[in-house]
Order: structure tokens, then sequence, then C-alpha cells
């Protein structure tokens, strides 16, 4: 059996290090067949640092640049993967509150819609549809006091002091609300319905 050493970028050895079974790419399939004929050495070799053979690799691999590369179209499941990895970056861009341990999918469908609406701020209460489409007379809260937000629904709107203080016996952030534990999200979604409110 003979021995490959294979020199790459540092991020890429250590991604190959970490990835669960599920995640393996086209890399690590390469060298899982590879790996059943030869003795396969992973290095990574800082570029250019007179370390023997470096200049030898460098050059082999740009010679191989240069050779016929197989036509391989990229495939309906690995578009799909990209295009899935690019949206879910943006949207954690967009939604710097949320974590991975969300408990948000252990909600029941109904729960989830509320939470969702409310986090969102994408709902039936004034604030939305009067500010987004001129639906409504205006985005003030029935107790006029100001806009009917989540905010306001679920710490501030007078209508719904006693309501609240049955649901937290004690004071709870908007951010405890919303991103909190699954009892968290519950209550939330309990008072949400029970203030008759259309979210």
């Amino acid at each position: 059996m003979g021995t490959c050493h294979a020199k790459d970028a540092k991020s890429v050895l250590q991604a190959l290090d970490t990835a669960r079974d599920k995640e393996l790419n086209d890399l690590s399939s390469a060298l899982t067949s590879l790996c059943r004929a030869h003795t396969v050495v992973l290095q990574w070799v800082p570029s250019h640092c007179n370390i023997l053979g470096n200049e030898a690799a460098d050059t082999l691999a740009k010679e191989g640049t240069t050779k016929d590369q197989n036509d391989r179209s990229t495939t309906f499941k690995e578009a799909k993967t990209t295009i899935k990895a690019k949206q879910h970056k943006k949207w954690l861009q967009q939604h710097p509150h949320y974590n991975k341990n969300d408990v948000f999918h252990l909600l029941t469908r109904s729960e989830e819609v509320l939470i969702f609406r409310l986090r969102t701020g994408h709902n039936r209460m004034n604030h939305h549809p009067f500010t987004k489409f001129r639906i409504g007379q205006s985005d003030q809260c029935p107790c006029q006091t100001g806009s009917t937000t989540t905010e306001r629904l679920l710490q501030t709107c007078p209508l719904h002091d006693g309501l609240r203080s049955q649901i937290w016996a004690e004071a709870t952030t908007v951010q405890g609300k919303l991103y909190g534990s699954l009892d968290d999200l519950q209550r939330t979604a309990t008072f949400a319905r029970r203030t008759g409110v259309s979210i």
C-alpha cells in the first residue's frame, strides 16, 4: 500500500475532522474510498515555509488545473443545499435573538403560529396592517395609549394587566416571553389566546 500525503487549507481539515456522518461531502466520500486502498495522511502545511516537497506539491497542483476536468454539473440536491445554507445564514443575520437551542419546534402548530407572528411583528394587530398596508383607522391599541405592537400587548397594555399578572407571577422581559424556555413560550401563547386579540 502506498502513502498519500494530502496538503490542504487548515479550515478544510478542521471541517473534515468535525463533520458528522450526515454532513459528509464529496471530499469526505472520496477520501473514504481512497483509504480502502491506501494509507492517507492529511496534514496542514503552511504555504511556502521551506518545507521539503511543498514547492513540488504547488507545481503539481497548478499543473493539475490545466488538465481536462470531468464535466460534472451541479445536481438539484447540491443546488438546494447551497441555497438553503445561504438563506439560513441571511435569516440568522436578520434575527439576532435566535439561538440554535430554540424550543420553538416543540410547540403545537397553533402555538408556533402565535409565537411566530408575535416575534416577527407580522400579525393582525392594528400596528402592522395599518403601517404596512393602510388597513384600518389607525395603529392604536384599543386602550388608546399607544400602537398595538407585540411589546405593548405582552408588557404594558392596561386592558390586559389582570390576565398578565395571572400568567406571569414575576416580571418577565419580552425576550424571555418570546425566546425563553418551552414553558415561557407556552405561557405567551396562552396569554395571547386569552386576550381575545386577533393575532
